[in-house]
């Protein structure tokens, strides 16, 4: 008897970790999403964020927010290099974004080398690299 309790609670807990499994790919999947365009929209917003004006500020500060939350969920689910690069580009606005001011002509050049290094990566890591698999590295 105490045998058939072993197992059946050894195949719950396979069920419990196959749901979990699932539901952290559907978190990924929805951020690879949401991930790839916020990237666009920070790609498009680019011009607007070099000048005095509180249009640059603006385009600045929604930058870093979005840049700032995915460097923290990155991580947590997974996608370190995507994380990593996330975080160089978090890094280059957080001085703008506290001083509250557009970005000079070199840290645009630099915000928009990070942003190309980032999309590659992330396309890397959330859509050509299989999702997770259960317990499979």
């Amino acid at each position: 008897m105490q045998a058939w309790a072993m197992i059946n609670a050894g195949s719950q807990s396979t069920a419990i970790e196959a749901q979990f499994a699932a539901r952290i790919d559907g978190i990924r999947a929805r951020f690879a999403l949401k991930l790839a365009n916020n990237i666009q929209q920070t790609d498009a917003a680019l011009q607007h964020m070099s000048g005095d004006g509180n249009d640059a500020v603006d385009a600045v500060a929604t930058a870093y927010r979005w840049l700032h939350d995915a460097v923290g969920v990155c991580a947590t689910i997974g996608f370190e290099a995507t994380g990593r690069h996330a975080r160089s580009c978090d890094a280059l606005l957080i001085g703008p974004f506290r001083a509250q001011r557009g970005l000079s002509q070199d840290e645009l050049a630099l915000l928009t080398a990070n942003l190309e290094s980032l999309r590659f990566t992330a396309l890397t890591e959330t859509i050509i690299a299989k999702p997770h698999q259960g317990s499979e590295p």
